[in-house]
C-alpha cells in the first residue's frame, strides 16, 4: 500500500470515526447438510465496522423512483463503511446493524473509493430487515 493510500485509509476511518457510528457486519455461510438436525449447518461470522447511514435519494441505477404514497423503497439507505481493518468485502446477504434500532440487509455494494487499488470506503446499499 502507497503511503499516500496509507494516509486516506486513516482519515477516512477517523472521518467516519467521527461523524459516523459502530456497528457490527454479520456474514452467514451455509455449510453441508446436517442429518441430525435436519438442517444446514450455519456459520456466523461478525466484523466491527464504522459507518454513516445515508437516505436513499429514492433512485437506484436502474432509475426507479420512490412511487407517491409507497413505502416499497422507505426503508432503504445508503451506507458508507470504512474500508480499514476491515477483513472482509461486504457483499449482498451480509446484514449490518444495529443502525436506527434496526438491522439492514446488503442489497447491492457499489465498487469502492480507492487508491491505486487500495480500497478506501464501501459503499452499500441496503434495505431494513
Amino acid at each position: 500500500m502507497s503511503a499516500q493510500a496509507d494516509r486516506l485509509v486513516r482519515k477516512s476511518l477517523a472521518l467516519l470515526k467521527k461523524y459516523g457510528q459502530a456497528a457490527t457486519l454479520t456474514r452467514r455461510t451455509v455449510g453441508a447438510y446436517d442429518v441430525a438436525t435436519s438442517a444446514p449447518a450455519v456459520a456466523v461470522a461478525t466484523y466491527p465496522v464504522t459507518v454513516q447511514v445515508q437516505a436513499d435519494s429514492g433512485q437506484d441505477k436502474e432509475g426507479d423512483s420512490l412511487a407517491k404514497g409507497s413505502t416499497v423503497r422507505a426503508a432503504r439507505r445508503k451506507l458508507l463503511v470504512a474500508a480499514g481493518g476491515l477483513s472482509v468485502v461486504p457483499a449482498p446477504g451480509d446484514e449490518v446493524g444495529p443502525l436506527e434500532g434496526r438491522t439492514w440487509t446488503v442489497l447491492a455494494t457499489d465498487p469502492p473509493v480507492q487508491l491505486g487499488g487500495t480500497p478506501i470506503l464501501y459503499t452499500l446499499r441496503v434495505a431494513s430487515t
